[in-house]
């Protein structure tokens, strides 16, 4: 019986250990997909959240990057004129992932709401929401636009912020 136990407690490590490993390479490839929808123009520095919710076909949530330095010194030199090109994915080629021109904010009224849509899918602190909606009503920070997705650059906060809906 107790030969019985062991064994039973080894399977159930090995398959803790099988799921462990699936969710990390999970998270590693989410990391991945969400820098590379990032313009090669603007380096992260590290994840602060990456979050959301998805149904059968559809989902809504953000990744949150700190910005570089390299690319927070080039927006404070060059201000929107950084972004004139960064408008194509680094790692996507298609149409899919081509930006809108950038723009500085505030975002339009019209185009974001409170507890913007993508914010409100994610796991985010109240902190982390509130600077991210304070910074896209307020001058200083610039955005721009893909289909069902905004893509947020903070210098203030040292943001990068990319949120989608549908």
């Amino acid at each position: 019986m107790l030969n019985l136990w062991q064994g039973l407690c080894k399977v159930l490590v090995l398959l803790a250990w099988a799921l462990l490993c699936l969710y990390l390479v999970f998270k590693l490839y989410e990391r991945s997909h969400f820098i590379d929808v990032l313009p090669a123009a603007i380096e992260p520095a590290g994840v602060v959240l990456i979050s959301g919710q998805s149904g059968f076909r559809e989902g809504c949530g953000v990744a949150v990057f700190r910005l570089s330095g390299e690319t927070l010194d080039e927006l404070n030199n060059s201000g929107l004129a950084a972004l004139d090109e960064a408008r194509q994915a680094r790692g996507y080629a298609d149409d899919y992932y081509h930006y809108e021109a950038w723009q500085s904010t505030p975002v339009l009224a019209g185009e974001i709401s409170e507890g913007w849509p993508p914010l409100a899918c994610a796991d985010a602190d109240e902190d982390l929401e509130r600077r991210i909606l304070l910074a896209m009503q307020s001058p200083g920070s610039f955005y721009t636009r893909k289909g069902d997705a905004l893509l947020l650059v903070l210098p203030a906060e040292g943001l990068i912020v990319f949120g989608y809906f549908g």
